[in-house]
């Protein structure tokens, strides 16, 4: 069994961040759904976070703060999965290029995601 974690979601669209932050903290989780790449970068330098989950579009591309986040020795604990958009060309290979440690493709099935965080939680880093 997987402890709970704290899981910082990084995502602007509100319907899909309501849909992750409620089925994440069903799961057990402490979830911090922040809306900006910045907040994201505040809340992993403030909070010991152990996992991102980071939509790729927001006000700044989530390649980028991942790159930053590893870069300044602020990546979570378990890393950073980001979630680019399916119609996004070689958005998973982008994706993993910028440091993520996996990748959810949107759109996305709540059930999914909260079993690739579960696994990713429970391989550690």
């Amino acid at each position: 069994m997987v402890p709970p974690a704290h899981v910082l979601l990084a995502e602007d669209e509100p319907m899909i961040g309501r849909i992750l932050e409620f089925k994440l903290g069903r799961e057990g989780h402490r979830v911090t759904w922040v809306r900006t790449a910045s907040e994201a970068e505040r809340v992993c330098r403030d909070e010991e976070v152990d996992l991102l989950l980071c939509d790729v579009t927001l006000e700044e591309d989530g390649r980028t703060l991942c790159r930053r986040l590893i870069d300044s020795g602020l990546q979570p604990r378990s890393g950073i999965v980001l979630m680019p958009e399916q119609r996004s060309e070689n958005g998973e290979r982008l994706a993993r290029e910028a440091g993520a440690r996996d990748v959810v493709i949107k759109p996305f099935k709540p059930t999914i995601v909260a079993a690739k965080i579960k696994e990713l939680l429970s391989t550690g880093t």
